[in-house]
């Protein structure tokens, strides 16, 4: 049956009909048929998306004819198109003349699934009102490879009368980023906020209050969550310390002791008794971050969902050994999981964020918005199937404050020997550091050149059976990227510096080590706003790469909080975390 004869169908039986002459996929089989294809692929890009209508009324759950075209030289790599549709369900769009795919082979990829035209509908109205309070910008959308911005394209609202049974309506994400603002929304760091009497403690002055729910102490009590661990939050917090006093064999290296941790951390941290005095802790709030951007193409497996990405505080600490009190250059990252999966849980997330940005920064009823979202993700049990309960990803260090040589550290719960405490491990995605301007080096990056154009590598524990993924890296100087000599493809060497810790921090974002400073400040990569970009040459061949990153996230966040699950097919997940 042809897809105009499968509309016609539709439309006499009416809503509650079938319109499939096949029988329906069981779930299962679905999902074992979307992962047959072998693992290192290019992530699915779509070149176009458009429903018809089957369904004499248009809703929320409209029951369509799905079609997707791939963006040119996927077909090579992609005989499947996996979705989620608007009822929640796992969709395969497949190019096989059957299930409501017209012609086999035709690069037409389709099958039934709901829509959601109602939100559809009102984003064409965000459009034209758009439009009208902007009369001489012409709305787009940005195209991003993995942080780069490649390219944009015009967004014009569909006329009305295209929302019609039976009709072609295209599908395309949109985000109009002037509804977003990042310092509500997206990077918080605003004084009313992150100084906050009643949700936060200054170490320095010994004012606010030491158990708010954005202290350091509260984040580690419910880490630790000694009900379920027998573990205290001054000990589960000292041991974590203490791993910077003692070397640590990650990966067949050894990361050397940094002895200031005693005479400038813990030393001066007050105690009671032998145990830490939790609510004298010298960590203090610089800033709160939403990164719902990190969840792009990571819901349901190979689906092309997303999910919820992180939330992230990050902390300076205050150096009391010399008697005065002054924020250094030591910053630590906790980075929680969001626990929310499945599209609709995600983009009530969404919702919540976006309308931050309609509410004074720092007021009480802002604050108190912003309370809910956290609590959400940082109390004890908030993702029972995690180590401890907790939704912490990881926790992250970024300092020069024990040792001239500024250094990376990553630690996370669940590892052996001791799965209920914070153990350092090895860096995402950044070999060793001697690994750096040598042979192996280039050897990876060529051989790997396809997947780390196509952001789908990894960086292995392995390589050449010598040892690869690193731990700690060290910047010695801003000027820190990767690079080798005999790499074949910049553009590889590129993406695959700037997805490293060193080269993130570096000369690849033309960043002074952080993109968060202990006064909250933020470095020219991360701070970049209209009419941006900022323009970084590489290190390398000198071309310029252009960044734009809160557009980025803003326009990530507008789209899943205003439009329908199936949009989120066109998300392209990002490698690097930072």
């Amino acid at each position: 049956m042809t897809w105009s004869g499968v509309v016609a169908a539709s439309l006499l039986v009416g809503c509650g009909g079938d319109v499939s002459t096949e029988p329906s996929v069981p779930m299962q089989e679905q999902q074992q048929q979307a992962n047959t294809e072998p693992t290192g692929l290019p992530e699915i890009r779509l070149d176009s998306l458009e429903a018809i209508p089957l369904d004499s009324t248009l809703t929320n759950k409209t029951r369509s004819l799905v079609r997707a075209k791939l963006a040119q030289g996927q077909a090579q790599f992609h005989r499947e198109i996996p979705v989620v549709d608007d009822s929640g369900l796992q969709v395969i769009l497949r190019d096989t003349g059957t299930n409501g795919d017209e012609t086999a082979g035709d690069q037409v990829f389709s099958a039934f699934a709901s829509v959601d035209f109602v939100s559809h509908q009102a984003t064409q109205d965000r459009i034209v009102e758009f439009q009208q309070q902007n009369p001489q910008e012409q709305l787009t959308f940005a195209t991003f490879d993995n942080r780069e911005l490649v390219s944009e394209r015009a967004v014009t609202a569909l006329s009305r009368d295209v929302f019609r049974p039976g009709i072609p309506i295209p599908l395309f994400p949109v985000g109009i980023t002037k509804a977003v603002k990042p310092a509500h929304s997206l990077v918080i760091n605003a004084p009313s906020v992150v100084n906050d009497p009643t949700r936060t403690y200054d170490p320095c002055t010994n004012t606010g209050n030491p158990n708010g729910v954005w202290t350091f102490n509260h984040l580690m009590t419910q880490m630790a969550n000694t009900p379920m661990t027998g573990i205290s939050p001054s000990a589960f917090t000292e041991q974590w310390l203490r791993e910077w006093l003692t070397p640590q064999n990650i990966n067949s290296w050894t990361v050397a002791p940094r002895s200031a941790m005693s005479t400038k951390v813990l030393g001066p941290w007050p105690r009671i008794g032998s145990q830490l005095d939790m609510t004298k802790s010298p960590f203090k709030l610089v800033a709160i971050v939403n990164r719902l951007d990190l969840g792009k193409g990571t819901g349901p497996a190979g689906y092309g969902g997303s999910g919820a990405g992180e939330l992230r505080f990050v902390f300076a600490v205050v150096d009391k050994s010399s008697g005065g009190c002054n924020m250094r250059s030591f910053m630590v990252i906790h980075e929680y999981g969001v626990p929310k999966r499945p599209c609709p849980e995600v983009k009530t997330w969404a919702q919540q964020w976006l309308a931050l940005s309609g509410m004074a920064l720092g007021s009480a009823t802002y604050n108190a918005a912003l309370q809910n979202l956290t609590q959400q993700v940082v109390m004890a049990n908030a993702a029972p199937a995690k180590p401890n309960g907790s939704a912490i990803n990881q926790v992250r260090s970024n300092e020069d404050m024990l040792d001239p040589r500024w250094e990376l550290r990553e630690f996370r719960l669940g590892l052996a020997p001791t799965p209920s405490l914070l153990s350092e491990t090895t860096t995402v995605l950044t070999p060793l550091d001697y690994h750096n301007n040598t042979a192996l080096l280039a050897n990876f990056i060529n051989a790997n050149t396809p997947a780390i154009l196509a952001n789908s590598y990894s960086v292995p524990l392995t390589y050449a059976s010598q040892p690869f993924l690193g731990s700690n890296p060290w910047m010695l100087s801003p000027a820190t990227f990767w690079q080798a000599p005999g790499v074949t493809n910049n553009n590889a060497r590129h993406k695959f510096s700037l997805n490293t810790c060193s080269g993130c921090h570096a000369d690849e974002t033309d960043t002074y080590f952080m993109h968060i400073n202990p006064s909250g400040g933020l470095s020219n990569f991360l701070a970049a706003s209209f009419p941006g970009p900022f323009t970084v040459a590489d290190p390398v061949s000198g071309v310029p790469r252009n960044y734009y990153e809160m557009r980025d996230r803003a326009q990530h966040l507008y789209s899943v909080a205003h439009q329908s699950c199936i949009f989120r097919r066109f998300d392209i997940a990002l490698r690097s975390p930072h």
